[in-house]
Protein backbone atom coordinates (compact mmCIF):
# COMPACT_ATOMS: atom_id res chain seq x y z
CA UNK A 1 0.00 0.00 0.00
CA UNK A 2 1.25 3.58 -0.94
CA UNK A 3 1.50 6.39 1.63
CA UNK A 4 1.44 9.94 0.97
CA UNK A 5 4.70 11.58 0.61
CA UNK A 6 5.98 14.52 3.44
CA UNK A 7 9.50 14.44 3.57
CA UNK A 8 10.65 17.87 2.14
CA UNK A 9 14.25 16.44 0.77
CA UNK A 10 12.39 13.71 -1.14
CA UNK A 11 9.97 16.19 -2.51
CA UNK A 12 12.23 18.66 -3.97
CA UNK A 13 14.72 15.43 -5.43
CA UNK A 14 11.66 14.44 -7.53
CA UNK A 15 11.26 17.31 -8.85
CA UNK A 16 14.75 18.22 -9.66
CA UNK A 17 15.97 14.39 -10.43
CA UNK A 18 12.84 12.40 -11.65
CA UNK A 19 11.37 11.42 -15.10
CA UNK A 20 8.06 12.48 -16.18
CA UNK A 21 5.30 10.98 -17.91
CA UNK A 22 2.10 13.22 -19.54
CA UNK A 23 -1.29 11.75 -20.04
CA UNK A 24 -4.28 14.21 -20.73
CA UNK A 25 -4.61 16.24 -18.44
CA UNK A 26 -1.49 14.51 -15.77
CA UNK A 27 1.73 15.01 -15.32
CA UNK A 28 3.37 11.90 -13.94
CA UNK A 29 7.08 12.63 -11.73
CA UNK A 30 8.65 10.22 -10.11
CA UNK A 31 12.36 9.33 -9.27
CA UNK A 32 13.54 5.82 -7.91
CA UNK A 33 14.58 6.32 -4.32
CA UNK A 34 16.11 2.62 -4.30
CA UNK A 35 14.06 1.99 -0.43
CA UNK A 36 11.22 -0.84 -0.06
CA UNK A 37 8.62 2.57 0.12
CA UNK A 38 6.71 3.43 -2.25
CA UNK A 39 5.05 7.06 -1.62
CA UNK A 40 3.11 9.55 -4.11
CA UNK A 41 1.60 12.92 -3.52
CA UNK A 42 -1.15 14.88 -5.75
CA UNK A 43 -0.92 18.63 -6.71
CA UNK A 44 -3.28 20.76 -7.78
CA UNK A 45 -2.18 24.49 -9.80
CA UNK A 46 -3.23 26.95 -7.28
CA UNK A 47 -3.33 29.45 -10.50
CA UNK A 48 -5.80 27.21 -12.68
CA UNK A 49 -8.26 26.91 -9.88
CA UNK A 50 -7.83 29.69 -6.87
CA UNK A 51 -10.63 28.31 -4.99
CA UNK A 52 -9.88 25.43 -3.00
CA UNK A 53 -13.38 23.74 -3.38
CA UNK A 54 -12.09 22.85 -6.78
CA UNK A 55 -8.54 21.61 -5.81
CA UNK A 56 -9.69 19.74 -2.88
CA UNK A 57 -12.23 17.96 -5.16
CA UNK A 58 -9.80 17.43 -7.75
CA UNK A 59 -7.76 15.63 -5.69
CA UNK A 60 -10.11 13.49 -4.24
CA UNK A 61 -11.13 12.42 -7.83
CA UNK A 62 -7.38 11.36 -8.53
CA UNK A 63 -6.75 9.91 -5.37
CA UNK A 64 -10.03 7.87 -5.95
CA UNK A 65 -8.90 6.71 -9.23
CA UNK A 66 -5.87 5.84 -8.48
CA UNK A 67 -6.78 3.67 -5.69
CA UNK A 68 -9.50 1.93 -8.44
CA UNK A 69 -6.79 1.63 -11.64
CA UNK A 70 -4.41 0.84 -8.48
CA UNK A 71 -1.88 2.65 -9.92
CA UNK A 72 0.39 1.55 -7.64
CA UNK A 73 1.00 -1.89 -8.83
CA UNK A 74 2.57 -0.96 -12.10
CA UNK A 75 5.37 0.90 -9.98
CA UNK A 76 8.82 -0.75 -8.92
CA UNK A 77 8.96 -0.84 -4.94
CA UNK A 78 11.57 2.26 -3.66
CA UNK A 79 9.68 4.85 -6.43
CA UNK A 80 8.20 7.81 -5.23
CA UNK A 81 6.21 9.86 -7.67
CA UNK A 82 3.43 12.96 -7.60
CA UNK A 83 0.28 13.47 -10.10
CA UNK A 84 0.34 16.83 -10.99
CA UNK A 85 -3.35 18.02 -12.69
CA UNK A 86 -2.74 19.90 -15.60
CA UNK A 87 -6.43 19.96 -16.94
CA UNK A 88 -7.24 24.03 -17.47
CA UNK A 89 -11.08 22.81 -16.57
CA UNK A 90 -12.41 20.00 -13.74
CA UNK A 91 -12.39 16.91 -15.36
CA UNK A 92 -14.96 14.37 -14.26
CA UNK A 93 -14.00 11.02 -12.34
CA UNK A 94 -14.02 9.06 -15.72
CA UNK A 95 -11.91 11.17 -17.08
CA UNK A 96 -9.27 11.14 -14.63
CA UNK A 97 -9.44 6.79 -14.79
CA UNK A 98 -8.83 7.36 -18.75
CA UNK A 99 -5.73 9.14 -17.45
CA UNK A 100 -4.32 7.50 -14.75
CA UNK A 101 -4.59 3.76 -16.91
CA UNK A 102 -3.39 5.89 -19.70
CA UNK A 103 -0.26 6.71 -17.24
CA UNK A 104 0.31 3.45 -15.88
CA UNK A 105 0.15 1.82 -19.64
CA UNK A 106 3.14 4.05 -19.86
CA UNK A 107 5.11 3.00 -17.03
Amino acid sequence: MALYIKNNKKIETIFEKGFTIKADGLLFKGYDFKDDEIKYGVSVSKKLFPLAIDRNLIKRRIKEQAKNVKLTGFISKGVSFFLIYTSKRVLHSNEIKRSIEGLSQKL
